[in-house]
């Protein structure tokens, strides 16, 4: 970039991702998550948070980002009009805040906008089913964008960027679907505290047959509701009824591959 005469477009297009990044950093500690290490990348910086947040809080880590992105590009705008004279690097440092708010609040995985699309998803259908649908449609942007990065390598053949931003896409989603299992459990293990703070917590009920394994159950389960778990044999009779709590529990001292009849019989 350099030997291109492309730094300050460079250093630019880095000044906004670190504003960009530095919004989420400064969210999530005012909202009370300590910060464990922050990586530099040469196209940015990735903060690493040892401790979960609250669900409510999610939506303004995420959205911290883009909005900071526009507020940067309005009051560039305001100083440029007012204050400082116009120039081809402000307008492109501006242009760059813009198109990186735009682009991130896109409903795709790994993006802020994916993330907010997903925690909506969350609350209405669970994290399972939310996960599910979101890496839908985080494929199919992201083989869009790959299609559009195609047509236009015929007007720049050198502009490959749109298909490396969508093959990053498949990338992510690649290695991002075994954290799904974990972020639910960690939900459930972190809603013990939630219930005990406020004292009162939405109930939902599960009825499963007894040859259903442990884990199974766990996916249909929703972060923000404490479930009772109905357990009946191959007669819709019922065998035994279980708490949230007591699944997570035998999960910890057994494994989630156990069915429902072997815990049963373990407890006889």
């Amino acid at each position: 970039m350099y030997f291109i005469d492309y730094h300050n477009k460079y250093l630019s297009t880095f000044a906004a991702i670190i504003i960009h990044e530095m919004s989420h950093i400064l969210v999530s500690i005012a909202k009370g998550r300590k910060l464990y290490c922050v990586r530099i990348f040469i196209i940015g910086i990735n903060a690493i948070f040892c401790e979960d947040y609250k669900d409510t809080d999610s939506f303004l880590i995420n959205i911290a980002g883009p909005l900071s992105n526009i507020l940067i590009s309005l009051m560039c705008v305001l100083m440029s009009t007012y204050y400082l004279p116009k120039s081809d690097n402000m307008r492109f440092f501006i242009l760059t805040n813009i198109f990186l708010a735009i682009f991130n609040m896109l409903p795709v995985l790994p993006l802020d906008g994916g993330r907010i699309f997903r925690d909506i998803l969350s609350s209405k259908v669970g994290l399972y089913k939310a996960h599910k649908y979101s890496r839908r449609v985080s494929k199919g942007l992201g083989l869009l964008i790959i299609l559009i990065g195609i047509i236009q390598l015929h007007d720049n053949i050198y502009n490959f960027s749109l298909i490396f931003l969508g093959g990053y896409i498949f990338y992510c989603l690649k290695y991002d679907e075994s954290e799904v299992y974990f972020m639910n459990i960690k939900n459930l293990v972190y809603k013990r505290s939630r219930f005990l703070r406020k004292g009162v917590y939405p109930g939902r009920e599960l009825v499963v047959l007894k040859n259903m394994r442990l884990r199974d159950v766990v996916k249909n389960m929703d972060f923000d509701r404490f479930h009772i778990i109905y357990v009946l044999d191959e007669n819709m009779r019922l065998l035994k009824i279980f708490t949230e709590q007591e699944i997570i529990d035998n999960m910890a001292k057994f494994n989630g591959e156990m069915t429902f009849d072997e815990l049963i019989n373990s407890m006889n």
